[in-house]
């Protein structure tokens, strides 16, 4: 897997992108169609993000519990 600053590195991008649309929501959607598409984005960054946090956690247990049969 990835170091650990490459990952926090593409989780900052992905929070500042999820502000962006989110200001964009407030301050620029014209139509329900362009609000609806937005919100769609939203969402599969944020899944995208819980998805990254998921694999980050399962890879440390595994770390974890590596060491802990080592010892």
């Amino acid at each position: 897997m990835y170091d650990i600053d490459t990952i926090q590195t593409i989780k900052a991008q992905i929070r500042k992108k999820i502000n962006e649309l989110k200001e964009f929501i407030a301050y620029s959607v014209d139509t329900i169609e362009e609000l609806h598409y937005v919100r769609g984005k939203i969402n599969a960054l944020e899944t995208l993000l819980q998805d990254l946090n998921d694999l980050q956690r399962k890879e440390n247990n595994i770390h974890d519990f590596g060491d802990t049969q080592k010892t």
